[in-house]
């Protein structure tokens, strides 16, 4: 069984790495839970703020993305699976990946909802997240995503 010492050790590898490179849902899950035991086990030890973390999504193909895309007017954000149920109000950036093209947008976001999904489904676990910023990568792509299958469908209709 790992000591304090141990998860001492990891919650500051895994620290590093989401300032950096990003971390997986599972693993900004890990980190969150670290900081939790270590609160326990140095109840002393002093609070600091965390800092901006850079989270890492992958969604197989732009159909998955376009479907988890939450809309008013225009795209306002996106639904992300994760795990957990995040801290609505956490600030992230986040770093998404579409497999089936190799795009990669990063964004900032906020957190708004937890296991609130498009069209306010509640059938999957994850986060909602709204763009902080008014014009940025992702919201491009998804208007774009979203624009083309508006598009379509008119189409088939026509």
């Amino acid at each position: 069984m790992p000591g304090p010492l141990d998860l001492l050790r990891e919650y500051a590898a895994l620290g590093q790495r989401r300032r950096g490179e990003g971390l997986s849902p599972l693993e900004y899950q890990r980190w969150l839970d670290l900081g939790h035991q270590l609160d326990r086990a140095f109840p002393q030890r002093p609070r600091r703020r965390p800092g901006s973390t850079r989270l890492r999504v992958e969604f197989a193909s732009r159909e998955e993305l376009r479907r988890s895309v939450m809309m008013e007017v225009r795209p306002i954000g996106l639904f992300v699976p994760t795990p957990f149920a995040p801290e609505v109000g956490a600030r992230l950036e986040l770093a998404l990946h579409v497999l089936e093209t190799g795009e990669r947008v990063a964004s900032r976001v906020e957190v708004v909802s937890a296991n609130v999904g498009p069209g306010f489904s509640t059938a999957a676990l994850g986060m909602g997240v709204r763009f902080r910023d008014p014009e940025c990568p992702l919201r491009t792509l998804l208007e774009e995503l979203c624009g083309g299958a508006r598009r379509q469908r008119t189409a088939r209709r026509g």
